[in-house]
């Protein structure tokens, strides 16, 4: 029949024979059955291997999760405590406040029934005055100023702002002008030009000689009235 193997055997087929094929076959059943015991070993053993390598790495994660969280937990227990130390503090502060406030209500209860009055501070009084201005600000001439601004003159007082809408701005002052002369004063200096200054009224004018780089120039200042508060 197709496909399928027969051994025939003839009257001539001794027993030796018959021993010898049955032993090759029992030979080659039994390597066969070996290499598939060795194989199936080895793979099960390289799967262990590789269930313990997981295991460990695994395990290996779990110990750096747990390394880390533990200060985070230990800082959780911190901010409880925190918390509830605070929440101690509120409750007492809550009660000094209430237990302030009742003594204070009481005292006025009691001032009230006797007839007594409550301290009130004295009255501050404050006091302005009107006080001339012109209304820019100046300096001494420092040398290594008027270097750099090439100024011409080495006395006076040098202009280094002059507020918009102000008596000096309207007067036509400059920034950088060189005021040397308040009306009969020569001016030196800055300190020549406040005792100049001391004594004038607002709405009074005033006669400035400035020399603007080689121009000379006189302008007539209005001072101007400024409300001040008087120190006592």
């Amino acid at each position: 029949m197709a496909g399928k193997h027969s051994l025939h055997f003839t009257g001539d087929t001794d027993l030796g024979t018959l021993r010898n094929l049955a032993g090759a076959l029992l030979a080659g059943a039994l390597w066969v059955c070996a290499g598939c015991s060795s194989e199936g070993t080895t793979d099960l053993s390289a799967r262990v291997k590789e269930l313990e390598a997981q295991n460990a790495t695994l395990k290996a994660q779990v110990e750096k999760l747990s390394s880390e969280l533990r200060p985070l937990l230990a800082r959780v227990d911190q901010l409880d405590q925190d918390q509830g130390h605070l929440g101690k503090t509120l409750v007492q502060a809550k009660k000094d406040l209430e237990s302030r406030l009742a003594d204070m209500v009481q005292q006025e209860l009691q001032g009230r029934r006797g007839g007594g009055r409550v301290a009130v501070p004295p009255r501050i009084e404050v006091r302005f005055e009107e006080k001339p201005y012109m209304g820019f600000d100046a300096q001494d001439i420092d040398p290594d100023v008027a270097k750099h601004l090439n100024l011409e003159a080495k006395a006076g007082v040098l202009v280094t702002d002059v507020r918009e809408g102000s008596p000096a701005a309207v007067a036509g002052l400059k920034k950088n002008d060189v005021v040397q002369r308040l009306d009969d004063t020569e001016l030196k200096k800055f300190e020549d030009l406040a005792a100049a200054f001391a004594g004038k009224k607002a709405g009074q004018i005033v006669t400035i000689g400035v020399l603007r780089g080689a121009e000379k120039l006189e302008l007539k200042i209005t001072l101007g009235a400024k409300r001040v508060r008087v120190q006592d």
